[in-house]
């Protein structure tokens, strides 16, 4: 919300909403005077509720803030006009961190925001805007694919005992996403174990972790998923050689019977956030590739790490994610 001051001075711009590399427009009316100046900050606050116990003790929650500065710059007003009007375009920097809110169950929280800050004299603020930045997209349209072919793992019973090996082949068009575009990821395995697979999932996982002087959380949720069952060649190698015995009993070629392949889709929801570093946070994503076997049994896991970045299509995709992401904070 911008803040108003007991002044007869407006600062507007030209949008609320603008991405890493692109520029803030506007202009100033009012009696500024020569002494104006007009500022753009960033600024990265973190809240961490831990547990603080001393010998002998219960614990009991305590917090710890911290604030680091990303960006402070100073624009230069045109006073090329009347006196009582300046304007001014300002180039934002190209690795700015769009702006985020996220709070996680337990009390802890991150935000990214940024503001004009328009300053008379002195230390005297006088209108604050706050403006809504956007990471600038990935400019490279190169697809980022991710291939693994015919690695063998084994299946062991309690940590000890081997039941065989699945044998995985994984080939993923993408790994680098825009908000709102499709992951598609081709998968096949050759069930040389003696074991049951029950199903197949696909996820894509989120991760924050942020940090208040020496007091670190994290959250972690999945953005999106895609659950396989029910697939010819899931069954254990002991079941399917009894089934193809009774089908053809001369045949003993059942290679094509050991074999799964199945296709996911995983869409980026619009309210993910982008893959990036910050100086108290950090976003990662991977994808989780797993086959679920039976309690006690090797479960076969394959992670592959993504980076997930601003929408690469439209404005109108833009205001989409800035619309999903002030419903999830």
């Amino acid at each position: 919300m911008r803040e108003h001051y007991p002044h007869n001075i407006t600062l507007k711009v030209k949008s609320n909403v603008a991405v890493a590399g692109t520029s803030l427009s506007g202009f100033c009316t009012g009696a500024l005077g020569a002494g104006a100046s007009l500022y753009f900050t960033g600024t990265e606050c973190t809240k961490v509720v831990y547990t603080s116990s001393s010998s002998g003790s219960t614990g009991y929650p305590r917090e710890s803030y911290s604030t680091a500065n990303i960006v402070r710059s100073i624009i230069s007003l045109d006073w090329s006009g009347t006196s009582s009007v300046a304007s001014f375009q300002f180039p934002l920097p190209d690795q700015l961190p769009s702006s985020l809110c996220h709070k996680d169950g337990n009390g802890s929280s991150i935000n990214v925001s940024y503001q004009l800050k328009l300053q008379l004299g002195g230390r005297e603020i006088v209108e604050v805007v706050p403006i809504q930045i956007i990471s600038k997209p990935v400019c490279n349209p190169t697809p980022s694919p991710y291939v693994e072919d015919h690695v063998r793992r084994r299946i062991m019973l309690a940590c000890c005992i081997p039941k065989g090996s699945i044998e995985t082949s994984i080939k993923v068009n993408d790994t680098r996403l825009g908000i709102g575009e499709v992951m598609k990821i081709c998968l096949e395995l050759v069930n040389n174990s003696s074991v049951d697979i029950k199903w197949i999932s696909c996820q894509l996982f989120e991760q924050i972790d942020w940090h208040s002087c020496e007091h670190h959380t994290s959250d972690t949720t999945i953005v999106a998923s895609k659950k396989v069952s029910g697939l010819k060649g899931m069954k254990g190698k002991a079941t399917k050689q009894a089934k193809a015995k009774a089908v053809s009993p001369s045949n003993s070629d059942h290679k094509s019977i050991n074999v799964i392949s199945c296709e996911a889709f995983l869409r980026v929801p619009d309210s993910t956030l982008q893959t990036c570093t910050g100086n108290l946070f950090e976003i990662k994503h991977h994808l989780s590739i797993n086959a679920q076997t039976k309690c006690g049994l090797t479960n076969v896991n394959i992670q592959v790490p993504a980076q997930i970045t601003s929408p690469r299509r439209s404005m109108t995709t833009i205001y989409d994610y800035l619309i999903a992401t002030e419903d999830r904070g």
